[in-house]
């Protein structure tokens, strides 16, 4: 965490755009990390750093003087952060401004704890040397050279920066770090010495700005390895283009050794181009490079014509553009949202080569502008935009309330954000349409009228034993059908009072670090949806000893009047740790980064504890190890490893820490095998010049991609011998000419020690296909996006390697594609809202056989939508359902979508023919942490000749849904937020090291998942169960939903669901995709990644087959947004049984019936009802296409039961017959009485 993120990020924040870089690694430097390479007003020279004692874990008064570069007149303040690991930490709690501090230093604002950072305010900034005097900080437990780090700030900007250092207790080892010419101090430098014989034991120091390095901690006798890293993205470091040298051991003796480090030139290169669609070139443009399998960062500025070039060392890395712009600095004119290209060099000093790794970027050239009534008087408020295909860019508010954003053209949702601690009235965002902007268009939105919060919730969060109120907790309140959150902070009595507004609200106690030691402030915790950004503020307080969790998910309360309803939280302490080694299958130790995840498997803790499951990233001082923090309990332990890593997880290992404190060992597999190819053109010429990289993937979950040698066209990779055959794949920006495939024909069963030989064949673009695209009149429809598609809709029909391309049309509506030989179907897309309001739906597809070398020329037309299909969504009983999601799709492929009014009820427009309606909503009026999801099922109709149609829809509870979880942490740490019941058990997104941190400051942020049913049914793209949806959010509040690269997401599918729809594990990556859905062109869209799979045995019985087991499937992503698993199924209805008919006896009714004769019929479903006309609850579920009756009991006598009996079929579609048939059981004889019979065999028995 950085000296920014714990004193300036609530501040500054507001303005930033939070892009995720890549790579699953856990790696989290405890220094200063900036890793993007800021223009700054200037440096801060003359720093000197006086501590009144230099003794070990001692209260001391330090004097600081330095001199800024920058004056400053308003707002200004100055940020200090002392430098040291997690265990050394210097203590600021106590910390006060003394008397002979420079005038202009009025109070200390910020103290933080964990990370020893300290603002102080200014009365304003001079640039001239300044005298600072802290007293009470405490020194660290432990020896050496500690930076200190000085920054000045005015309002929204940075200004100067510099760098001292204060020596504490005695230096067992030091000396200077140099660069190569062995005269200039290397900067930044994380200098280690590691016990040879124990490999916990490890020390650290960073180089000041002089290059000193200083540690202490040594124990005489023994022998240390001395590891260097670089690249930690320090703003004062001065090693970027260097690697570290090899090092011989060194043997302490109780005498301080002396030794200085001289760094070594790098020897590894990448290079190529940053180009507009135009192909014009990209200036002063970053391009970024992410280590992903140990911590590093760095990057680098094109030139005129566009080109860069990056020394790096060896290992694996992801590069990709940068278009983060900071608080006050003008945005760029251009946005990258999609993966970037994973390259590895040998980690040794060979000199490497990479080229042609070029970028194509999207022009944003159009303009959004605005204005909010009444300006917030919060000073640090302001409005975000974004999109869900990746792209977010925020911006503050001038004084009349003004905002103005660059954007490409397309379709944006806007949030408003603040700063949490700023005083005042708070307001949220009115419910707005998404905007769209056409290309080069400036679109004004006028006055919005924020809605004042003036309504309350009391919130209370207390210990889950004693009860006892637990002050310093962050409560969140956040609206589930909408962009407004609010938030307290717990009194002493654990008590908060939350501002909202009349409507819904969803409530969560921010758990993680509050508690009653000292009463001071709380720390991070779980949230749902918009409260993410609730969790990332309070990660911002300082954090106490005692660890408290909070149990259970978000409460759901209704605000209106002048009632405050309230919420009440119970918080659990995490008092056990968990002490984890890391060790390959042979038991060595190994140096790995990664994610240890703890999995709570039993406690007394109830089964509301633990969701969402704990864990820690690998410490970056210590490779291999970690200390996790939980309450008492059994828990597994899995860590999950970098791409690039030389090693795969295994199975889960089991600790037990109900007692105590306990350690465990975590053993990972061995990329033991070899495969090694040749990238092929369908004509069998090897593809060279190109920038590509393979993957192998394989149903056990490996992921693992290798990098191709562009020169010759050839690739090699390790791979794992366990999980048996890997599928081939391979990815290529689509503008050299060739398109990536996830999967390939190409497969593999590695052999450990081998080394196999398979070549891949890349599918080039050899077609030419001109599109226009016109409205209903006939006129150009700019800004639509066209897509290119090669699956098809046939009742189990099966898709083999598909093929999804496509772009937006320019001004005259008109757009040219390149794509491979095959049969594709052309389809244009435009915003739903932008239908809705034109009463338009898509063109009808277009399918084409398209042949090598040829061109095409295509004409797609929106269509006139005159049908209109209106009806009310209703429970089984008879109550209305307002919100629900409704979805129209037609056999044809065209879709369009809406929501319930209050009542219940919706209108659409569509085209006359065959469609299928489908409502949906995540219900939470039960107050239940898991919501219940409510469905209509696909109910499939004709319209004939009819123009007004009325469908109402009667919706179901399925099974329960996943309660949301939320989870705060330094954007420099890797995470894991894993759902663990419901419905979505074990979905869950994998978030790597610095993963939100933008500006390369650090900071906190939160990341939310949560189960949804309200995501559409379209042709091409059936969900396979509930959708995953993915937030995130800074600490101000602002949305973030652009990734810098790849983050895993996981996905489980029920294998009967699979079934079902006629499907199998081998169609997983094929006719089986994982999506997001795009709303701004209101279509699903396949992940740019391969898939992979487990296979999950759910009932413990050995066996992964059965129905109830588990498919865990996990994709690649860019961004945030909804995540489901589509596929193509079958989506038309079984034909409906006949014959049907009821028989009533004592309590019972007899059902019978003749099945359909579907090939695909799989079985019925009884419907009762007490209401003749209402098709009323499901009864039961007839599994089997041979049964044709049924037998409902238990039923009172004298009540007639109406019955509907419907077929489904093995996708999972239902018959829409509504006819009734009926039946009232009779009456039994009164008890006691005799019948006729009884009476007979009585009689004949006394003749005898």
């Amino acid at each position: 965490m950085k000296l920014f993120s714990a004193i300036v990020f609530k501040r500054l924040t507001a303005l930033l755009v939070v892009v995720l870089c890549l790579g699953l690694i856990a790696i989290s430097f405890p220094k200063n990390q900036l890793k993007i390479d800021r223009v700054k007003a200037g440096s801060i020279s003359s720093v000197t750093v006086t501590a009144s004692s230099g003794s070990l874990s001692t209260s001391a008064n330090y004097t600081i003087t330095f001199t800024p570069a920058t004056a400053a007149t308003s707002f200004s303040f100055v940020s200090l952060n002392f430098s040291a690991p997690p265990e050394a930490r210097f203590g600021v709690s106590s910390a006060t401004l003394a008397a002979g501090s420079s005038a202009v230093f009025t109070e200390i604002t910020e103290r933080n704890s964990e990370y020893g950072s300290i603002g102080i305010q200014t009365s304003s900034l001079p640039a001239q040397e300044l005298t600072l005097i802290i007293n009470g900080i405490i020194n660290p437990p432990k020896a050496g050279i500690y930076p200190l780090e000085i920054r000045t700030h005015e309002g929204w900007n940075e200004l100067d920066n510099g760098l001292g250092s204060v020596t504490i207790g005695t230096i067992a080892l030091q000396g200077k770090v140099y660069l190569a010419n062995g005269v200039t101090a290397a900067r930044g430098a994380w200098v280690e010495a590691e016990d040879t014989t124990d490999f916990s034991k490890r020390y650290g120091s960073q180089s000041d700005a002089s290059g000193n390095y200083g540690i202490g901690g040594l124990e005489s006798g023994k022998s240390y390895r001395i590891n260097i890293f670089l690249g930690t993205g320090d703003p004062n470091a001065n090693t970027k283009g260097y690697v570290a040298p090899s090092i011989d051991n060194i043997t302490y003796s109780g005498t301080t050794i002396i030794k200085n480090i001289t760094l070594e030139q790098s020897t590894k290169t990448v290079s190529g181009k940053l180009l507009r669609q135009s192909g014009a070139a990209v200036s002063n443009a970053r391009v970024n490079a992410m280590r992903m399998d140990s911590p590093g960062f760095l990057n680098g500025q094109t030139n005129a014509s566009g080109n860069y070039t990056l020394l790096m060392s060896g290992g694996r890395w992801e590069i990709r553009p940068d278009t983060y712009s900071g608080p006050g600095q003008e945005a760029v004119d251009y946005a990258f949202s999609g993966p970037g290209f994973q390259i590895k060099f040998a980690k040794d000093k060979t000199v490497e080569t990479k080229t042609n790794v070029d970028f194509t970027v999207l022009t944003a050239n159009s303009t959004i502008t605005g204005k909010v009534n009444p300006k917030p008087s919060n000073q640090f408020s302001g409005i975000g935009l974004h999109n869900k295909s990746g792209f977010g860019t925020g911006t503050g508010l001038d004084n009349a309330g003004s905002f103005s954003f660059r954007v490409p053209a397309g379709s944006y949702e806007l949030d408003m954000f603040s700063d949490p601690n700023q005083a005042g009235d708070r307001y949220a965002m009115p419910a707005m349409d998404p905007i769209t902007v056409k290309d080069n268009e400036t679109k004004n939105l006028g006055t919005i009228n924020l809605v004042k919060m003036d309504k309350t919730i009391n919130a209370l969060v207390r210990e889950n034993i004693s009860k006892t109120g637990l002050p310093g907790f962050g409560v969140g309140c956040f609206q589930p059908r909408g962009g407004a959150f609010s938030h307290g902070q717990t009194g002493s009595d654990g008590k908060a009072a939350i501002a909202v507004t009349e409507g819904e609200w969803g409530c969560m106690a921010m758990s993680g670090f509050g508690g009653p030691k000292e009463g001071g402030p709380g720390g991070p915790g779980a949230l749902w949806q918009k409260l993410l950004l609730l969790r990332a503020y309070a990660a911002e307080n300082q954090r106490q000893e005692t660890k408290y969790i909070t149990m259970g998910g978000p409460q759901f309360v209704k605000v209106s009047g002048s009632t405050s309803p309230t919420v009440t939280f119970d918080a659990v302490e995490a008092n056990r740790t968990i002490t984890v080694t890391i060790q390959d299958s042979s038991g060595n130790s190994l140096q790995e980064y990664g994610f240890v995840e703890a999995e709570l498997v039993g406690s007394d803790l109830g089964d509301d504890f633990g969701k969402g499951g704990l864990g820690q990233p690998i410490d970056p001082n210590v490779p291999g190890m970690a200390s996790i923090q939980v309450p008492a309990g059994v828990y597994d332990l899995r860590l999950m490893t970098p791409p690039g890593s030389d090693y795969s997880s295994g199975d889960p290992t089991r600790v037990d820490v109900t007692n105590g404190n306990a350690a465990a060992t975590i053993k990972l597999l061995t990329n033991d095998s070899t495969i090694a190819g040749t990238l092929k053109d369908e004509d069998g010429n090897t593809v060279t010049g190109v920038m590509a990289f393979v993957t192998a993937t394989n149903p056990k979950g490996a992921f693992i991609p290798g990098d191709v040698d562009s020169s010759s066209g050839t690739f090699s990779m390790r791979v794992p011998s366990a999980g048996g055959t890997l599928n081939l794949g391979y990815f290529v920006n689509p503008d050299s000419g060739y398109f990536p495939q996830p999967f390939s024909d190409a497969a593999v069963t590695p052999v450990a020690g081998q080394t196999h030989s398979k070549d891949i064949v890349m599918k080039k673009a050899s077609v030419t296909v001109n599109i226009t695209v016109k409205d209903p009149n006939g006129n150009a429809v700019a800004n639509a996006f066209v897509e290119a598609d090669n699956r098809k809709a046939e009742s189990k029909g099966k898709v083999g390697h598909f093929f999804n391309y496509g772009d937006q049309t320019d001004s005259n509506g008109q757009i040219t594609l390149r794509l491979p030989a095959d049969e594709f179907s052309f389809k244009a897309f435009l915003p739903p809202e932008t239908l809705r309001a034109n009463k338009w739906l898509p063109p009808k597809k277009t399918t084409q056989t398209l042949t090598k070398d040829s061109t095409v020329n295509i004409t797609l037309t929106f269509q006139a939508a005159d049908v209109e299909i209106k009806g009310q969504a209703k429970k089984s009983d008879g109550t209305t359902v307002d919100s629900a999601f409704i979805t129209a799709y037609s056999d044809s492929g065209e879709a369009i979508e809406t929501t319930t009014d209050s009542t219940g009820n919706y209108t659409i427009y569509v085209t006359s023919g065959d469609w299928h309606v489908v409502g949906k909503k995540d219900d939470t009026s039960a107050n239940s942490t898991q919501p219940t999801p409510l469905s209509s099922g696909d109910v499939a109709f004709a319209t004939g000749t009819n123009k007004n149609i009325t469908k109402n829809l009667t919706v179901t509870a399925g099974d329960i849904m996943s309660s949301a979880v939320t989870s705060s942490f330094d954007s420099d740490n890797s995470k894991v937020v894993r759902l663990t019941d419901g419905s979505l058990a074990d979905a869950n997104v994998s978030i790597p090291q610095d993963a939100l941190d933008s500006d390369g400051e650090g900071g906190n942020v939160s990341v939310t998942a949560q189960s949804t049913v309200e995501i559409p049914h379209q042709l091409l793209d059936k969900p396979l169960g509930a959708g995953l949806d993915i937030s995130a959010s800074s600490s101000s509040g602002q949305a973030i939903s652009s990734l810098n690269s790849s983050v895993a997401i996981t996905i489980p599918l029920e294998r009967q669901d699979l079934t079902n729809s006629g499907l199998t594990t081998g169609d997983i990556g094929k006719t089986v995709v994982m999506s997001y859905y795009d709303e701004t062109n209101g279509k699903w869209a396949p992940l740019e990644g391969s898939i992979t799979y487990i296979e999950k045995d759910a009932t413990g019985d050995g066996d992964t087959t059965d129905a109830t087991d588990k498919i865990l499937v996990t994709g690649q992503s860019s961004h945030f947004t909804v995540f489901a698993l589509t596929a193509a199924t079958d989506s038309i209805a079984p034909a409906a049984p006949t014959g049907i008919s009821a028989t009533a006896g004592a309590q019972k009714v007899t059902l019978s019936w003749t099945n359909p004769t579907d090939a695909d019929f799989a079985g019925i479903k009884v419907y009762r009802s007490t209401t003749e006309g209402t098709v009323g609850d499901l009864v039961t579920t007839v599994s089997s296409a041979t049964t044709t009756s049924y037998e409902n009991t238990g039923l009172t006598n004298g009540t007639k039961y109406y019955y509907v009996v419907r077929s489904y079929d093995t996708s999972g579609n239902i018959s829409t017959n509504t006819t009734q048939v009926n039946g009232t059981p009779g009456a039994l004889p009164t008890t006691g009485q005799k019948n006729i019979f009884r009476i007979i065999i009585d009689w004949v028995k006394n003749l005898f």
